[in-house]
C-alpha cells in the first residue's frame, strides 16, 4: 500500500530531523549540509533541558530538504527514551503529496509511532485518505482506525470507502472491520469483516465482473479469476454465462522467463446450446532467444469453425482479428533464424485457415519455407554491390497438387551519383527456380521442372528541396513547435526487363511462380513535408508530416493486364498515396488506383481521423476494390453537456447492402467516476455466418480502483 510507504518516509524524515537537533544544539535559523543534501531549519524558539535530556522547539517550526517540507507548531524530543512528539498544525509535503495531522508520536530507536487526525493526499493517483488514528505496530505492520478512502476531490465525495479498523501487514494480508461503500453519502454496500492480500507485486484474486444483455440470447455475466503464479508467470481463468448459449470457459496463460523469452496462450471453449455443438479456439504467441543470437518466434491461431470469429470476436487477438475481418483467413506461423552483419537466415512454417470454406483440405500450406538472404554489400571493396538470396519451400495440402520449390536469385547493382545531383542505379540478377511436383489429380504437374530467367533494372532519380521559416505556416508551426519546414520533390524514372519464359509445366502457388515477360518503364514522384522542431532532444528530430506519391508504368512487352474482352492494357493504373500526420488533431491516409482506360477508380481507400481540445473525435474509413470490396466504416464521439459524451459507429458493406454492425453509447465522466452504456446492433450477413443480434453493456469506472464492465473502444479514440 502506498500509504504504508509514505508513513515509512515520514518516520525516516522525522528521525533525520531529530538527529539534526542533537548535532547542533540551539538553532533558530540554520542551513546544514549533511546526508543527501542541505537541510534548512527555522523555529521561533529551540531549548535543551540538560537534566531531563529534552529538546523542545516552539513556534513556526519548519524543516526543508529538497522537495520535502515539514511544518509544525511544536516539537519535543526526549533523548532518554528517544521519543519524539510533534503537535499543532503538522504539515508534511513531499513533491505534491501532502500529509496533515494534529499530533505525531514516534520512537527513534524502534521507529514505531502514531499520527492523529491524519489527512493524506497522494497526487499521482489522486488518493484522499483520512484516519482518526494511524499507527505503525512493527516492521511492515500498520493499523488505521476510523479511516476513509476516495479519489474524489469534493468535500462531500460522490463515493468513498470507510473502515472502522484496518490492520495491514505489507507482503501479507489486510484485515478490515466494517468496510462500507458510500454512494452520494448513502451506505450502499457493507461487510462486517474482510480479508485481502497486501502485496507490492501482482495479487491473486477475482476480477470485477462484466454484465451485459443480448436481445437474442439473454443476460450475460462474465467473471474472471487472476492467479499470480510466480514473478515470471500468471494466468487468468474465465467463466462466462452467455444466456441461451450456456457457459463459456477460457484460460489466458502468460510467462516472461527472460527479456526476450516470453509468450502467452489463450484457450476458449463453449458447449454452444444454440448450435448444439462444442466450439473452441486457441491462440499462442511465443518468442525465445537462444545462445549465439539465434531466435525462435511463433504465432499460432485456430478456430473450431468458420463462424466462431463472428460470434466471439473479442476472443481473437489484434492481428488475427484483422485477418479474420479483412482477409477472411487465419494465419499461423512458426519461424526462427539468425542475423549477421551481411546475411540473414530464416526458416518458417505457415498454416492458413480459410474462413470462407467449411473444409480446409485444398488450402495451400507452406511447411516449411527456408531462406538465406544477403544484405547489400560491396564486392571486394569495389563500387559494385551485391544482394539477393536462396530459398526452399514445400507446398502441402490435403487435396491438390503439392511441390518442392527451390529458388536462387542474386542481384548485382552499381549505385552512381552524377554531379552530386542525379542518382543512377543499374542492376542485373539471374534467377533459377527448380520444382518437383506430385499428387496432382489432373496429372498435369509431375516430376522435376526448372525455370531460368533474368531480371535487369535501371533507376534514375533526384531530389529538389526548399526550406521555409516557421512564419510561412504560422498557426501549424506554433501548434507543433516547428522552427523550419522543408518541402522535397523526388522525381524518379525506372526501367525493368525480364525476358519471355515458358512456365506452363510448373504449378502456380504464389506470384513467384509466374514471372511475366516484362519490358516496362515506371515513372513518378514523391513529395514530402518535413518539420524541424524548435528544440531537438535525444529522442526527437525532424519529422515527416505529409507525403504524396504518384506512379505509373508502361509495358513494351506483355500487357500489364487485360480487359473483359481480352484486349491488353499496356499502361498500368495510376497509383497514388497521400497521407497527413498532424496528430493528434488531424491524420489522414488515402491510396488508390486510377484506370486510364475507363477513367475511374479501380481501388480507393481513405481514412480520416479528427480530434479537438474538447476530446471530440471523428473517424471515417472507406474501402473500395472493384468487384470485390466496397464498405464504409465511421465513428464519432461528441462531448455534449459537460462530462457527458455520446458516441456511435457503424460498419456497412455496400456490395451486399449489409449492415455489419452499429454501435451506440453514452458515457458520463465525473472527476472520480464514470458510467457508460453501450449498445451493439449486429446485422445478419448474406451467407448467414453472422446472425442478427442486439447486445447491451453497462460499465462503471471508479478512478484509482478500476472498472466494472468493459469500456467501449470508441471512448479511447
Amino acid at each position: 500500500m502506498k500509504f504504508s510507504s509514505v508513513l515509512i518516509s515520514i518516520l525516516s524524515f522525522l528521525s533525520f530531523f531529530c538527529w539534526t537537533f542533537l548535532a547542533h544544539g540551539k538553532i533558530t535559523d540554520a542551513k546544514i549540509g549533511q546526508g543527501e543534501g542541505p537541510v534548512d531549519i527555522t523555529a521561533d524558539e529551540l531549548s535543551y533541558a540538560r537534566d531531563q535530556q529534552v529538546y523542545e522547539a516552539h513556534g513556526m517550526v519548519e524543516v526543508r530538504r529538497g522537495d520535502l517540507f515539514l511544518k509544525a507548531d511544536h516539537a519535543r524530543l526526549d533523548m532518554g527514551t528517544k521519543d519524539l512528539i510533534a503537535w499543532g498544525n503538522i504539515v508534511l509535503r513531499e513533491g505534491e503529496d501532502v500529509l496533515e495531522c494534529e499530533r505525531l508520536e514516534i520512537n527513534l530507536d524502534t521507529r514505531l509511532g502514531k499520527v492523529y487526525q491524519a489527512r493524506l493526499f497522494l497526487k499521482d493517483q489522486n488518493f484522499h485518505i483520512t484516519s482518526r488514528e494511524a499507527e505503525k505496530l512493527g516492521e511492515n505492520r500498520y493499523r488505521i482506525r476510523d479511516g476513509s478512502f476516495t479519489t474524489c476531490d469534493a468535500t462531500r465525495p460522490p463515493w468513498k470507502f470507510t473502515v472502522k479498523e484496518l490492520e495491514v501487514t505489507v507482503e501479507g494480508y489486510g484485515i478490515a472491520k466494517g468496510p462500507t461503500f458510500y454512494l452520494q453519502g448513502i451506505p450502499s454496500f457493507y461487510l462486517p469483516w474482510s480479508l485481502f492480500p497486501v502485496k507490492r507485486e501482482r495479487q491473486t484474486g477475482f476480477l470485477l465482473p462484466r454484465v451485459g444483455y443480448s436481445e437474442k440470447y439473454g443476460p450475460e455475466i462474465k467473471t474472471a479469476f487472476f492467479w499470480a503464479i510466480s514473478k515470471d508467470m500468471d494466468a487468468t481463468f474465465y467463466l462466462d454465462y452467455l444466456g441461451k448459449r450456456g457457459f463459456k470457459e477460457g484460460l489466458e496463460y502468460r510467462y516472461a522467463f527472460a527479456q526476450e523469452t516470453r509468450g502467452q496462450a489463450n484457450v476458449y471453449f463453449i458447449d454452444d446450446h444454440e448450435l448444439d455443438k462444442n466450439r473452441y479456439a486457441f491462440f499462442i504467441q511465443h518468442q525465445h532467444k537462444f545462445p549465439y543470437e539465434v531466435y525462435l518466434k511463433g504465432n499460432i491461431n485456430y478456430l473450431s469453425d468458420h463462424q466462431y470469429h463472428r460470434d466471439f470476436d473479442e476472443d481473437l487477438p489484434g492481428e488475427a482479428k484483422i485477418d479474420a475481418r479483412s482477409k477472411r483467413q487465419l494465419r499461423s506461423t512458426l519461424f526462427g533464424g539468425k542475423n549477421w552483419d551481411r546475411f540473414s537466415f530464416l526458416t518458417e512454417a505457415s498454416v492458413f485457415q480459410d474462413l470462407t470454406k467449411r473444409s480446409n483440405d485444398d488450402t495451400i500450406q507452406r511447411l516449411p519455407q527456408v531462406g538465406l538472404s544477403a544484405h547489400p554489400q560491396s564486392i571486394l571493396k569495389t563500387p559494385l554491390f551485391f544482394e539477393g538470396g536462396a530459398s526452399y519451400t514445400y507446398f502441402w495440402r490435403e487435396k491438390g497438387v503439392q511441390a518442392h520449390r527451390g529458388d536462387l536469385f542474386p542481384r548485382f547493382f552499381l549505385p552512381l551519383r552524377l554531379f552530386n545531383v542525379i542518382k543512377i542505379e543499374p542492376s542485373v540478377g539471374p534467377r533459377e527456380t527448380l520444382y518437383k511436383s506430385f499428387n496432382d489429380p489432373t496429372g498435369q504437374y509431375q516430376g522435376w521442372e526448372s525455370r531460368e530467367t533474368v531480371a535487369a533494372t535501371m533507376e534514375v532519380s533526384t531530389e529538389f528541396f526548399r526550406v521555409y521559416e516557421a512564419r510561412s505556416i504560422p498557426w501549424i508551426s506554433r501548434l507543433y513547435k516547428i522552427s523550419k519546414w522543408m518541402h522535397t520533390i523526388e522525381p524518379m524514372v525506372g526501367y525493368q526487363y525480364s525476358p519471355p519464359v515458358n512456365q506452363k509445366a510448373i504449378p502456380q502457388f504464389d506470384d513467384q511462380d509466374r514471372v511475366p515477360y516484362s519490358s516496362q518503364i515506371t515513372y513518378g514522384f514523391t513529395q514530402r513535408l518535413i518539420g524541424k522542431p524548435e528544440k531537438v532532444g535525444v529522442h526527437s528530430g525532424p519529422s515527416e508530416y505529409a507525403k504524396l506519391k504518384i506512379f505509373q508504368s508502361y509495358s513494351f512487352g506483355d500487357p500489364l493486364s487485360r480487359d473483359s474482352k481480352g484486349k491488353g492494357r499496356y499502361f498500368s493504373n495510376i497509383v497514388g498515396e497521400l497521407w497527413w500526420n498532424f496528430g493528434p488533431y488531424v491524420t489522414a491516409k488515402l491510396d488508390g488506383e486510377f484506370s486510364p482506360y475507363y477513367g475511374n477508380l479501380e481501388v480507393g481507400n481513405a481514412l480520416f481521423q479528427l480530434r479537438d481540445n474538447r476530446n471530440d473525435a471523428l473517424y471515417v474509413q472507406y474501402r473500395y476494390t472493384q468487384r470485390s470490396i466496397k464498405e464504409v466504416n465511421a465513428g464519432v464521439r461528441i462531448k455534449t453537456i459537460p462530462s457527458l459524451y455520446l458516441y456511435g459507429a457503424f460498419r456497412y458493406n455496400l456490395v451486399d447492402h449489409w449492415k455489419v454492425e452499429n454501435v451506440y453509447g453514452a458515457e458520463y465522466q465525473a472527476q472520480c467516476w464514470a458510467l457508460g452504456l453501450t449498445v451493439e446492433d449486429k446485422g445478419r450477413s448474406p451467407d448467414g455466418v453472422q446472425r442478427e443480434e442486439l447486445k447491451f453493456h453497462v460499465y462503471v469506472n471508479l478512478l484509482g480502483l478500476g472498472s466494472l464492465g468493459k469500456r467501449a473502444y470508441f471512448m479511447g479514440l
